[in-house]
């Protein structure tokens, strides 16, 4: 059987992985968590969702182009996460601590980010067997999250699984994961599906204060149908994407970026929610 966590990216997917991991675990059948994402070619992701001695358990943000078509639905459950793009792009930006002026920090990166998760969401929604996670809803009910995912799963879950698997997957215990990682226990990343920085504060609208405001308006132009159909608040009219100076990029020297970091104000943000 094939398990594939998906989703885009700082979605939660870490999050609903290591629940359903651990949810999985407590069952009969071993479970074998994938080095090499969906597999290396189509016959060998669809032999893992045939394959009925063992749980194949991966976690992707993206497939490529050749598994799109092919990918199984016979032997194969998805577990889809989602957030507001905005903060989605946002925490990117923050978890690679890109400042303004990055040149990873460009209009044609946040462009490319933006695209890869619509396409991804596209190919992803399409599968029949599936469990889809809004981000704001289930961030915040950790208890009710593994519930949930034991549910979608069809794996009777004791409530002292469930305390121990919320135990285990609270912020300050990822924290703790990411400070062994980056002291060289290569073995968190195996287990965990952590990586470096990737624990930042998980708020929800903080993109106001992280993009510019032509950052935010092109984001938002670019999903802007995506956010209308998920329920998120729009901000900017299409007729006005001209009327907001576009941002000059520039290399900055690792001394200028220190000091604006240090010096950058809380960002304000003079718009409202539109309908």
């Amino acid at each position: 059987m094939l398990i594939v966590v998906c989703g885009m990216h700082r979605s939660g997917s870490t999050l609903v992985a290591q629940l359903v991991k651990g949810l999985l675990e407590a069952q009969s059948k071993p479970v074998i968590i994938s080095d090499n994402g969906l597999g290396d070619t189509v016959d060998e992701m669809r032999s893992r969702a045939a394959d009925p001695d063992h749980i194949w358990l991966v976690k992707v943000h993206q497939q490529a182009r050749r598994f799109r078509e092919g990918m199984p639905d016979e032997g194969a459950f998805y577990l889809y996460t989602y957030r507001d793009m905005r903060d989605a792009l946002a925490s990117a930006w923050r978890k690679n601590r890109l400042q303004v002026g990055d040149v990873e920090r460009s209009p044609d990166s946040l462009q490319d980010f933006i695209r890869s998760q619509l396409r991804s969401a596209r190919v992803f929604e399409a599968r029949k067997n599936i469990w889809i996670g809004r981000y704001e809803d289930f961030v915040h009910n950790l208890e009710g999250l593994a519930v949930e995912l034991a549910q979608a799963l069809n794996i009777d879950a004791s409530p002292s699984l469930i305390t121990t698997l919320i135990a285990a997957a609270r912020p300050e215990e990822q924290k703790k994961r990411v400070r062994q990682l980056k002291e060289g226990d290569k073995t968190i990343r195996a287990g965990s599906f952590i990586t470096s920085n990737h624990i930042t504060d998980g708020r929800e609208g903080a993109w106001k204060e992280t993009l510019t405001v032509a950052e935010a308006q092109r984001a938002e132009c670019l999903a802007q149908a995506w956010l209308k159909a998920k329920g998120y608040e729009l901000y900017f009219r299409r007729d006005l994407q001209d009327k907001v100076r576009p941002l000059k990029y520039r290399l900055l020297s690792e001394a200028t970026r220190s000091q604006e970091k240090q010096a950058s104000p809380r960002r304000w943000w003079p718009f409202s929610a539109r309908s």
